[in-house]
């Protein structure tokens, strides 16, 4: 022990009991002038008969006293009184660390900062808790500096994980530490070997020994220099506690790192294809664990068969190293070790979470809850608490909650009764169903922004529905479909939105109790086919829609039906017979209807006019849409009515105009799509040649045709006709 631990012990013990140095020295018969060196560290140790003089000022219970006058000797305040003892002694890593340099350096400024004296590392199990716990305490102990300059006098590490009793908690760190646990009142013993110098104590692996939480408590309240580190996947939940949240490594670039690494100790011959090992730690959620386990498995399997062996579930990682903890030897394992220190209520409500993928608690509340009794907030609570669940990062549609998929996988497994798991699914379903109806409207109208934030946000917890009534219940299946047709145009996702559509017509019956369904899936069909330029397919959906059409005598789905036969005349450049179509699908609204339909009714009309010559005719059918677009909250549709006067005031040789109008989206953020931006800037290229300037044409043209290939769509026959005409190919 040095000078500078004798000082930092006499201040504290001599602030603790609220005296001066003139106080302390008088009460223990010395100069002082003595109490000040000490202080300043001027002095290795002091003379025994000196040790015990301050130890009797200061009043110091017995294991206190015995520790400070051994400090004062320049020894260690706790003696070593068995071969077990790991005074000092932190486990040494035979392993490279990877990444975590950023949550090194933030716990480390935790630990040096004033207080605090408790925090805990949380963080679902395999995360590499203890690892970095490892890694920080051996850039904080005897020798090292932290960032307030003051390195801890004494670390101890204590593993937790192989004791299964609370009560011994407090015994176990006495036995790490080196001090005698014996008599009435061990805590006390430890408390006076912990409370002399600026110690470092950390638990590693305490969430199954939480009932001993309030010893740690009291621990700290007997030693004012003393900080608690602990690794746990679930809070202690006391006063003054930090929590230090540890979440999956999220740069791609270390979980690689760790990943080659591991696999080339395992297979020194090993070729690594650094896209596949990419896309392996892509699958495995950048958990070091999960990494490490398959990694060891590149001994056996070639990284193309790793990841096959992925795809199929987690079973392949399993079989790790032999002296790993138990918990560690498979992600089964670790997950297992969690969910089993949960309570019933909890663990069914994990078991009935995995039926998500991502959640609010309203869905819980909604959706899980039926037969348990219990609050829903303080039962997520407990499962957060205990790393099975993670909060999402924050967006715009609130608070969200998520399982890793290694976490889900195995709670999945716990649900054995099939009924139970049905009756969830179709919960799920009915819910996410219940969104789509209640969000179509708004695609086409105000609030259109926040309809498209609320889908995408549940884009996969829709498909998971979707793929279930697909299998379960076609017709409902059907609707979903139907509702999100639009959704998926103006998102960018019209292949995928196209195959649902194709799948559940396919399934429904044309029975008349889903005829209304099946007419809206229809439509968004032709439309969505018409998008990807199959025409053909536009064309059959159009007649099946209108034959229902006519046994219904809908004029909704008449309409949409006469509009499909018109987009097809467009395709093949028979304008006339557009404009008729077009026409007849207006008036089949005369006798009242959607305003979104008449207005857009009103657009495809100019646009058939525009494309027959009658150039006028079609700049007031674009602008009486636009303005019915704007009454509605529609600003997706009213950019497109726009496009449209641009298009016209183009042939009319407006050039400055038609540039305005088509930039107009571009400048927008808000209720920008990539299917409007596209168009817009197909739209500038027909400026730009126009005006000559070939080169830029070419370039807005090719931006233009890079984002409809990365939608899946194509320019639509009528605007490629434009295309060639203003670039002077006609």
């Amino acid at each position: 022990m040095s000078g500078t631990e004798l000082a930092a012990a006499l201040r504290r013990l001599r602030s603790s009991a609220e005296l001066t140095q003139e106080e302390l020295a008088g009460r223990a018969g010395i100069s002082v002038r003595a109490v000040s060196d000490i202080e300043r560290g001027a002095r290795r140790r002091i003379y025994p008969v000196t040790a015990r003089q301050l130890a009797t000022a200061l009043d110091l219970p017995p294991a206190e006293r015995t520790a400070f006058e051994r400090v004062a000797r320049g020894l260690s305040p706790a003696p070593a009184n068995s071969a077990n003892s790991t005074v000092g002694v932190l486990p040494m890593p035979r392993s490279t660390l990877f990444g975590r340099h950023q949550e090194i350096g933030e716990l480390s400024a935790l630990l040096a900062s004033e207080p605090p004296a408790l925090i805990t590392v949380t963080g679902p199990g395999g995360v590499g808790k203890t690892r970095l716990v490892l890694e920080t305490a051996r850039a904080c102990g005897p020798g090292t500096q932290i960032s307030n300059g003051h390195p801890f006098a004494a670390v101890h590490w204590v593993e937790l994980g192989q004791l299964d009793d609370p009560a011994l908690v407090i015994t176990t760190i006495a036995r790490s530490v080196g001090t005698a646990a014996i008599g009435p009142d061990p805590l006390s013993a430890l408390a006076g070997a912990l409370a002399v110098l600026r110690t470092l104590l950390i638990l590693d692996t305490f969430e199954h020994l939480l009932a001993a939480a309030p010893d740690v408590a009291e621990l700290l309240s007997r030693c004012p220099s003393l900080t608690v580190l602990v690794t746990s996947r679930a809070r202690l939940r006391l006063n003054g506690e930090r929590e230090f949240a540890l979440g999956p490594i999220t740069e791609p670039a270390d979980s690689v790192e760790l990943f080659v690494d591991r696999a080339m100790a395992a297979n020194r011959r090993l070729t690594v294809d650094p896209v596949l090992a990419a896309d392996i730690c892509r699958r495995l959620e950048g958990i070091p664990l999960a990494i490490e386990l398959a990694a060891a498995r590149t001994r056996h399997l070639a990284l193309p068969d790793l990841a096959r062996q992925l795809e199929q579930g987690s079973s392949v990682l399993s079989r790790g190293p032999q002296d790993l903890p138990q918990r560690h030897e498979s992600m089964q394992a670790t997950v297992a070790w969690s969910y089993h220190l949960l309570d019933p209520g909890a663990q069914t409500l994990a078991r009935r979470l995995t039926v998500f993928v991502g959640w609010t608690l309203q869905q819980v509340q909604a959706v899980c809850m039926h037969g348990l009794d219990a609050d829903p907030l303080e039962t997520l609570s407990t499962l957060l608490d205990h790393s099975l669940v993670a909060v999402s990062p924050a967006d715009t549609c609130g608070t969200r909650y998520r399982m890793l998929d290694v976490v889900r996988e195995y709670v999945a497994r716990e649900a054995v009764v099939p009924d139970d798991t049905t009756e969830l699914r179709s919960r799920h379903a009915d819910y996410f169903l219940a969104l789509v109806r209640e969000l179509e409207p708004l695609l086409r109208a105000t609030g259109q922004s926040t309809a498209h934030l609320r889908l995408d946000a549940e884009l996969p917890n829709l498909r998971s529905a979707h793929r279930w009534l697909l299998a379960n219940d076609p017709r409902r299946a059907l609707a979903m479909a139907g509702s999100l047709w639009m959704f998926w145009l103006w998102r960018g996702g019209v292949p995928e939105g196209r195959r649902w559509l194709v799948d559940a017509l396919a399934a429904g019956k044309a029975g008349a109790e889903e005829v209304e369904a099946r007419a809206k899936a229809l439509w968004g069909a032709g439309w969505l086919a018409y998008h990807q330029g199959d025409v053909g397919e536009t064309s059959r959906y159009g007649d099946e829609l209108l034959g229902l059409a006519r046994e219904t005598k809908d004029a909704v789905q008449l309409r949409n039906a006469l509009t499909l036969g018109g987009m097809t005349s467009m395709a093949a450049a028979d304008f006339e017979a557009a404009r008729s179509s077009f026409q007849a699908a207006r008036d089949a609204l005369r006798g009242g209807g959607e305003a979104w339909l008449i207005a857009t009714s009103a657009l495809n009309l100019g646009l058939a006019e525009l494309h027959a010559g009658e150039v006028a005719a079609a700049e007031r059918h674009f602008v009486e849409a636009a303005q019915q677009y704007a009454e509605l909250g529609d600003q997706t549709y009213l950019d497109r009515a726009n496009r449209h006067v641009a298009a016209a005031a183009l042939v009319n040789g407006q050039l400055e105009r038609a540039e305005q109008l088509f930039a107009a989206e571009l400048v927008r953020d808000d209720t920008r799509t990539d299917w409007g931006v596209a168009e817009s800037l197909e739209g500038l290229s027909w400026v730009a040649a126009v005006r000559g300037d070939v080169e830029r044409a070419g370039e807005l043209a090719r931006d233009a045709a890079t984002i409809r290939e990365r939608l899946g769509v194509q320019l639509h026959p009528f605007d490629a006709l434009l295309s060639r005409r203003f670039r002077g190919q006609d």
